[in-house]
This record gives structure tokens, sequence and C-alpha cells, in this order.
């Protein structure tokens, strides 16, 4: 086994090997781990028409979090998934569970690569179709990394023909101080088959929560598909009690009757500062199929130091459309609607569309997010000149019509000094 460690993920690499890649653009800090012992690596279907990389000298390593190489900015990559007609098949008749695959990424090549399918009601398709997938690089390999990372999601954006919702809305979220994975783009090829471009996405996994929380130790929920806190959803990592307690806990705050002491419970349980801003801006993108709105596409990650939850958004790619959709949203997700029912809450609500609104929802930032990653995808997607523009229409009329929103055109109020601080909460 080989480390090569690279300078920098160019934004876009051409496929055809190591060697070509690393002579052709400098590199910084991007680990590979992979098989190579001189010979050509072969693939999953016993090819070995890719040449195994080489040796090479170990730069000193620039300090950054894990996927910054493609993540700080717009970058397209190249990944080639091979399977063995018998993992094929267990992608065709369990496609939810882990089958090996060899992945090629940028000529790079990755052995015995856990991959699944991923995707709901109107995102998932078979895999002789246009699956969206997950690729666990450590599943079988203990501590492999690719760009630092385990595990990656391949989302084919049939929901999305312009590919920019996500990253659009993950620079937003960050921005805003809700932890959201980040975005890149892929050129998909699964066997011999082109399935063209890929929206890339880090994983909600360990590195993803040590980066936003410090630690990965917490519970982390999945909310799959039209799933509400008042259900026992499915933990998909951390080292808390694994009895629901947490959920529990908030699930009780959300039904508390009296709202002076709802409103203390979910201060305790929740990051109500975190969630309103979550809420407000969810709103603000028409993200008709989030938690607030439809109880859909969340996780729900419970901090380790003081037990509150954070929700996360997931799925994003369905944005700006319904322009129609007021601040003052009729609730479907039950913490949104237990949270803004109280006075505090409520208050809390709109000094958070206020501040989002003027501090990151604003027409420029959003039209260059657009313009940079249009420029940066219209090499291997030609379409996106003409679909970049509609992505920014939608953007400007959503701003249009949230400038005369009641919320945003009525005085500030000052948040309660409650907030962060139940104890001090005023009946």
């Amino acid at each position: 086994m080989q480390v090569v460690i690279c300078n920098r993920a160019p934004r876009l690499l051409p496929s055809g090997g190591v060697k070509s890649a690393i002579s052709r653009f400098a590199l910084v800090g991007l680990i590979f781990v992979f098989e190579a012992n001189g010979a050509q690596t072969p693939l999953a279907n016993g090819q070995t028409n890719l040449p195994a990389a080489t040796r090479a000298e170990r730069p000193k390593l620039r300090p950054g979090v894990p996927g910054s190489e493609i993540f700080d900015q717009p970058t397209v990559l190249d990944f080639h998934v091979e399977l063995s007609e018998t993992n094929n098949h267990d992608l065709e008749t369990h496609p939810r569970e882990y089958t090996r695959a060899t992945v090629v990424v940028n000529g790079v090549v990755f052995r015995d690569v856990g991959v699944k399918l991923k995707g709901r009601a109107g995102s998932f398709r078979s895999v002789d179709d246009r699956p969206a997938m997950t690729l666990h690089f450590s599943k079988w390999v203990t501590g492999r990394r690719v760009f630092g990372l385990r595990r990656l999601y391949l989302n084919n954006s049939v929901q999305d023909e312009s590919r920019l919702n996500e990253y659009v809305a993950s620079d937003l979220f960050r921005a805003a101080g809700v932890p959201t994975p980040r975005v890149a783009w892929a050129m998909v090829r699964l066997n011999s088959r082109k399935l063209g471009l890929y929206v890339l996405k880090e994983a909600f996994e360990t590195e993803f929560l040590r980066i936003y929380f410090g630690s990965a130790k917490g519970n982390l929920y999945d909310g799959e598909f039209l799933r509400d806190v008042d259900q026992d959803l499915s933990r998909e990592s951390g080292d808390g009690r694994d009895d629901h307690t947490d959920l529990h806990a908030l699930r009780e705050a959300v039904n508390e009757k009296d709202r002076a002491v709802r409103w203390e419970k979910l201060n305790r349980i929740l990051d109500v500062d975190k969630f309103a801003a979550f809420a407000a801006l969810e709103v603000m993108m028409a993200d008709w199929d989030g938690y607030p709105l439809n109880r859909n596409n969340y996780r729900l990650y419970f901090r380790p130091e003081d037990g509150r939850g954070v929700f996360m958004p997931h799925g994003m790619d369905q944005l700006f459309d319904r322009t129609y959709i007021e601040l003052d949203s009729s609730w479907s997700g039950s913490v949104a609607w237990a949270l803004f029912d109280t006075p505090e809450g409520q208050k809390l609500y709109e000094n958070s569309c206020r501040q989002v609104f003027t501090n990151v929802f604003q027409l420029e930032r959003m039209t260059n997010l657009v313009s940079r990653a249009a420029e940066a995808i219209k090499e291997v997607y030609p379409q996106i000149s003409y679909a970049a523009s509609e992505v920014q229409d939608r953007i400007q009329r959503r701003h249009r019509t949230l400038r005369r929103d009641p919320i945003l055109r009525s005085p500030p109020v000052t948040s309660p000094e409650s907030t962060n601080s139940p104890s001090r909460t005023s009946k």
C-alpha cells in the first residue's frame, strides 16, 4: 500500500493516470491512499487499463479542514465507478446496502470502495438508470480517505437540471451559521455508461461533525422520508445513549401545552438561534420540501457538550420557485410550529428573518454564486448558460417578493434575554 500526497485539486483534473495529473498541476495537502506495487491496478472487471501511481515525495502539508481541496473553489472532478456483474446484481436486489466497487477519481484507483444507492421518492433511480450513490472509501479499507473524507455523495440532480441549487443553498446556510455539507461537481461514469454531471457533496459523517461541532460523539439522526421527531428516527452515528432519550426530550418539549414552559424546555434541548436561522433561510429560498415546511430532508445532531439539537438541511434541489410563500408560514415540522407558536420564539424568528435577509440573502451574493459555479462547469455542461440564467431569474423574483413581506417591512423587535438562557425566561 502506498500513499500519494498531492497538493491541490484543480477545478477540473483530466482522467488518465496519476503520473499525468501530478506532472500537470501544482499539488498540496490532498491524500490519496490506494493499492500499487509497480504493476497496473486492475478494475473490478479485471481490466488493467489504468497505470498505478508511483511513490511521490511527501511535501509539507498545509493546514486546512478535510475536503478544502475540492470545496474551497468551484471544482469538477472525474469519477469512474466499476462494478463486477455480482456487485451490480447486489445493487439491483439490495440497493440500500453496500457492495464493493472500484472507484477511479481523476485517474487514482481506489479498490474495495463501498457503494450503495441513495435518494427518496423523487430522486431514487435504479442502478441501470442514472442512480445517486454514496461512496464509502473506508468501508473495507480501514482509515482510507479521499480528500481527507471517508464518504462522499454523488447526487444525480434529477430534480434540478441546473445542478446549482445545492451549491447556492450550501453557501447561504453556512453563511447563516447553519452546518451544511459543502458542494462540488463530478462527471460520472458507471462501468461503460457515461452518466454525465452529478452534484458531489460531503457526507454527514465524522469529519463533517468535527468541522462544525468539534466532536462527532453526539447522536446524529436521519430525518428519512416525511418523518418528524414524534417518531424514533434512525441514528446514523454517535456515542450517546441509543434509546432515543434525546429525541424523546425534544418531543416532550414540542408537546408542552403551556407556551412559557415550552419555551424553557425547547431552550434546554434545542439551539433555538440556529433553528430560527435555519427556518428563515428555508422559507426565503422557498424550500417547500425541507423540514420547516414539509418535515423532510434534514439531519438532527445533538451536541455532546450541552445536549442541544441542531437541525441541518439536506436535499436542497427544488428552490426559489414558489415565490408566493410568505415568511410567516404554516409550519409542517412540529419543532417549527412549537417554537414559533411561543411569543419569544416568534420574535426570535422575525429577528432572524431580518438578519438573514440583510446579511446573507443578498441578491448580488446569490447571482454571483450562480455565475461563479456556471463558469466552472460550462466546459463539461454546455447547457449551463441557459439553466444558470433561469436560476438567477428565479432568485431575483423571490428576492423582489420578499422585500414586500410584512415581517421584513415591520420594525425590528429586540430578542428576549432568555433566548440562550432559560433560567432568565420571563413568564
